[in-house]
């Protein structure tokens, strides 16, 4: 099979994906990225090995660093007549729906992979956004998500019970050896992410650390990751008294590291279609607090009991929060579920639900040549 992918750029998780799918395939993946960089993305990425990389020239729009359009027109020489048996698109901006036509018009199987959700849907308030996937995914051959969730978006716009697959979120890179214990990690609470709050809570973060405070708990923290509200976190944090470490960003290798050193994880998403973050701290050992808004939280989190999902309200956060510092064995049972929760959502189970979409979207098209020849 001669797959192709076309994505808005390539990360660590995605490209550790298609290494794995590219040995699958024989390295007869193709995989088209609109771009090299987004904003506020600072990964170094290695070389393709298994698979076959390229970026399109064209216009790309940044409109934030979670939301892009772009316009590549060399998608269509790359495309046609290149003997591509099954094409997968990741989003709905006009690079993807090019690709898509040419599919459709080539009889070319057309797979739409995506991570939405249901809660974060844009099709829900913008009606171009909406247009474009009823265009789209009822003509797709099959669907991938990476959640329930995203399953379950794809079939609200067209896509036919029954076509589409699982291929579950994996990090892009391997926590070694056994977790450290809970009196090994010196830090109590640790952050990562864009350091803003309308998407990833940073400030609601801090006041959580402050109510800990309040309660009588100065908990040691730590801060990965970088943002426009990098200054006011630390400000209000030694307001507060804390002394916390602020890493930046670090790369992949450092994070392991990083998340090893916590005994607890918080993730105030107020809208994550996914939230990687997660499984990289459970990899890690590390339980998760997090919130009902990211999809991580209701079918990783909270299957394996591997933290606890907790709404957005200060009170019940620090609760939680107290309660797994004090409660020792509690800790530990959700450290050992981490890891049950890692052995599914690893590469191997990720890169087998797309493999098997390729192989499921093809069929027809392999019965109608074979019945010609």
């Amino acid at each position: 099979m001669k797959a192709a992918i076309v994505t808005g750029i390539v990360t660590p998780y995605t490209h550790r994906g298609f290494e794995a799918l590219g040995r699958r395939l024989d390295g007869a993946l193709h995989v088209f990225a609109c771009s090299d960089h987004e904003p506020g993305r600072h990964w170094q990425l290695a070389p393709a090995a298994a698979y076959r990389r390229r970026t399109l020239a064209g216009l790309r729009l940044h409109r934030s660093y979670v939301s892009h359009l772009y316009l590549n027109p060399g998608i269509v020489p790359a495309l046609i007549g290149s003997g591509f048996d099954v094409i997968a698109i990741c989003d709905f901006s006009p690079t993807m729906m090019m690709a898509a036509a040419i599919g459709f018009a080539a009889g070319i199987p057309v797979v739409i992979q995506t991570d939405a959700q249901p809660e974060t849907d844009p099709g829900q308030w913008s009606r171009p956004h909406r247009l474009a996937r009823r265009m789209i995914v009822p003509r797709c051959a099959f669907g991938i998500g990476a959640s329930r969730g995203s399953l379950e978006v794809l079939e609200r716009y067209g896509l036919s019970p029954g076509r589409g697959v699982l291929a579950p979120l994996a990090p892009g890179w391997d926590f070694a050896g056994a977790p450290p214990p809970f009196e090994a990690r010196p830090f109590d609470l640790m952050f990562c992410g864009h350091l803003d709050e309308d998407r990833k809570g940073a400030l609601f973060f801090v006041d959580v650390v402050r109510g800990c405070i309040a309660r009588g708990f100065t908990p040691s923290v730590r801060v990965t990751g970088d943002g426009p509200l990098r200054g006011e976190v630390e400000a209000r944090l030694r307001a507060a008294g804390v002394e916390a470490r602020f890493d930046g960003y670090l790369p992949q290798d450092g994070l392991s590291a990083a998340y090893a050193s916590a005994k607890l994880f918080l993730f105030p998403s107020r809208g994550d279609p996914w939230g990687l973050v997660a499984n990289e701290a459970l990899q890690c050992g590390t339980p998760v607090i997090v919130s009902p808004h990211a999809r991580a939280g209701i079918e990783l989190v909270a299957p394996f009991e591997a933290g606890s999902v907790v709404e957005l309200s200060v009170p019940p956060w620090v609760d939680t929060v107290l309660s797994y510092l004090a409660d020792r064995p509690r800790w530990q049972a959700a450290q050992r579920r981490a890891a049950a929760a890692s052995r599914s959502f690893s590469v191997e189970a990720m890169v087998a639900g797309v493999h098997d979409a390729f192989l499921r979207a093809r069929e027809p098209r392999a019965r109608l040549v074979q019945e010609r020849g």
